[in-house]
């Protein structure tokens, strides 16, 4: 009987459990896809190489059981919120708290099963674009990817243990909770009071949230010229803690002003709007400000993410400028190694040209003596000539440099560069070099995290230190994995150990880097689309919860002689005017996000990306949440709709 119960009252509630169902549909689909690129064998062959790839996915699966168990957590809470009053008439009937727990969890195991079996069917092509997703990344073609067996059973165990738990902690609110509890009437608050105070209160926060943004940037610069990180950690954590109470406040402030003004008020039905968003003003500003802040941190880690395979793109140019490179310990034997990693690279692709040079090094430290620090790490001053630095540029397209008398600081580290030189000159061959200028845009020749270019005649006679060789390739490297084993093999020497590779190889770079960024971009894909999900889930079943009031509240409306169409049109205001609070500044936040990572491509050196590409990134975002958001929209719009509106039909 009972479970006959149940299936009726799915079928009669289904448009009630619509965002649920969508809710935990997304969730579960998402949770297949990530299990599958866990076992997939591309995803698992680049994990062999690289113990970061495969940290990072296993992060990403433990954070999506979290994200899941959050989901459904507050999905079912709400749902059971929704139904008290009609389990509180059902203990009135006679049906006891054993019946009613054995009917809310046959419906709830109902709708999680066909919410489970839809979410893996949406997963299987959920699946396929994440893998195209990483293919792009790759740069290698796409072809439909197998699936696991091990993943489709790993989110059906983990899907049924998360209903279990959300089940459970459902059953024990119902076994605690009283008949009064359940059939009580939810407290109404009146309009909103002291707008004047919360107008004040929500300039201070606003001001505050624009003083603390521009301090984490300036925390953010300061960290990247290699000062304490702990500081920006701090500062971003008080922007959203701003961002929560700039909102709550916001709210309060706009929905007390909105109904001062009479010339509004007046205006068609704005007045039984403006009187339906400031009821329960306290309760919905604290979720608009959680659901705001939670939506800026989904932009945030989506920016960064996006703006991450920017990032590795620019980045292997920079750390492996040529095909391949090589640094040996200026000797006879590390000659020999150079020369048989050259025979290895030829076996794989023919090479069509190569360029030789060299760092030069007298053993003093008179220019690294102005870093601090430099005793330690036993650095000794290592000089390149001019000529054979311009033709390292030449040959990746870069200009040429010309130095009068000068040198040039060359290092990868933002910290030495920031290093004034101005005091140091240096005397080689009888002549006296001043600073020039440091930079950290140049690529790097050399595995050295500083070096110094000089005319080449203020080299003569002084010892080489190591020899270095730059090869551009005729073919590309299609088994480049296999290629780096080999040289590594040949480099087991005291100057390289057995996990290091002296020969810098662009195409094994390439693959790394676009790896750690597609593992890093489809993980924060995932958690950001979950939040967004979670945050508009939440949002549309707070308004679903309030359908019981709504519909007297418009049926006083309707007998007032407001017609079905004025009805749906005031419908759609109030319900947009509570999803946009919200939504309105993560989206424009996407803006100074987009400007921001711009000024860190600047800063990184990669000024061509500082615009175009940066706020390209921010635009995509943008319209991923618009459509996630248009869907809930849409789906809370004509449930409550339906609920709400009366009809022609029905009796005054």
């Amino acid at each position: 009987m009972l479970a006959k119960l149940a299936l009726r009252n799915v079928k009669r509630q289904i448009k009630n459990y619509l965002i649920y169902f969508v809710t935990v549909t997304l969730s579960v689909a998402l949770l297949f896809a990530v299990n599958n690129l866990s076992y997939s064998d591309q995803i698992r062959q680049q994990a062999e190489q690289s113990t970061d790839i495969n940290f990072m996915f296993n992060l990403v699966t433990v954070l999506s059981c979290f994200v899941t168990a959050l989901v459904l957590s507050y999905v079912t809470g709400f749902m059971l919120k929704l139904r008290k009053k009609e389990f509180g008439m059902y203990l009135t009937l006679g049906l006891t708290r054993q019946n009613i727990r054995i009917l809310f969890t046959c419906e709830t195991w109902i709708m999680s099963l066909l919410a489970l079996l839809t979410g893996i069917g949406a997963g299987l092509i959920i699946y396929q674009f994440f893998m195209a997703l990483f293919s792009n990344f790759m740069e290698v073609p796409f072809t439909i990817s197998a699936y696991s067996a091990k993943g489709l059973l790993l989110t059906v165990v983990i899907s049924i243990v998360l209903f279990g738990i959300s089940n459970l902690m459902s059953l024990r609110y119902l076994k605690r909770v009283t008949i009064t509890e359940l059939l009580r009437e939810e407290t109404v608050e009146k309009s909103e009071k002291r707008p004047v105070l919360w107008c004040v209160l929500s300039v201070v926060t606003v001001f505050c949230l624009v003083g603390s943004l521009v301090i984490t940037y300036q925390s953010m610069m300061a960290v990247f010229h290699n000062q304490d990180g702990a500081e920006l950690m701090l500062w971003l954590a008080v922007d959203l803690l701003m961002i929560f109470l700039s909102h709550v406040t916001l709210s309060r402030a706009i929905a007390g002003i909105l109904l001062k003004n009479r010339q509004l008020k007046n205006r068609g039905t704005n007045v039984f709007i403006l009187r339906g968003l400031s009821g329960k003003m306290t309760m919905n500003s604290l979720l608009i400000g959680a659901l705001a802040t939670l939506l800026v941190f989904a932009v945030t880690m989506s920016n960064i993410s996006f703006g991450e395979k920017i990032y590795a793109d620019c980045t292997v140019e920079k750390e492996c400028p040529y095909d391949a490179l090589a640094m040996f310990v200026a000797s006879e034997k590390q000659e020999r190694y150079m020369e048989e990693g050259r025979k290895c690279i030829e076996r794989y692709s023919p090479i069509v040209s190569e360029i030789d040079y060299q760092l030069y090094s007298a053993g003093k430290t008179t220019l690294c003596s102005n870093i601090m620090g430099y005793r330690e790490m036993e650095w000794t001053d290592k000089f390149m000539p001019l000529s054979r630095f311009n033709a390292l540029l030449s040959g990746c397209g870069y200009e040429t440099i010309t130095l009068e008398d000068e040198y040039l600081v060359v290092t990868n580290v933002q910290g030495i560069c920031d290093v004034d030189f101005s005091n140091k000159a240096i005397e080689l061959n009888g002549k006296i070099y001043s600073w020039a200028r440091s930079s950290t845009s140049y690529p790097e020749f050399v595995a050295q995290m500083l070096y110094f270019v000089v005319p080449d005649e203020a080299l003569e006679n002084m010892p080489v230190s190591d020899r270095c060789v730059a090869y551009t390739l005729k073919n590309k490297l299609p088994d480049v994995s296999k290629m780096v084993e080999e040289l590594t093999n040949i480099d087991k020497t005291e100057y390289a150990t057995e996990e290091y590779c002296v020969f810098r190889v662009r195409e094994y770079f390439r693959m790394y880097y676009n790896a750690m960024a597609g593992t890093l971009i489809i993980g924060t894909l995932y958690v950001a689309t979950v939040f967004v999900c979670l945050a508009l889930a939440v949002l549309s079943l707070k308004i679903l919860c309030t359908l019981e009031d709504e519909r007297r509240r418009f049926a006083i409306l309707y007998r007032l002689g407001t017609d079905e169409k004025t009805q749906k049109i005031t419908l759609l205001k109030q319900i947009s005017a509570f999803f946009l609070m919200p939504f309105a500044f993560p989206i424009i936040m996407t803006i100074p996000l987009g400007i921001t990572l711009g000024k860190v491509y600047e800063f990184w050196g990669f000024a061509g990306l500082s615009g175009q590409k940066a706020m390209e990134t921010a635009g995509i975002i943008t319209l991923v949440i618009v459509g996630v958001y248009t869907l809930y929209f849409f789906i809370t719009f004509r449930i409550a709709c339906n609920y709400v509106v009366c009809h022609g039909s029905e009796p005054s």
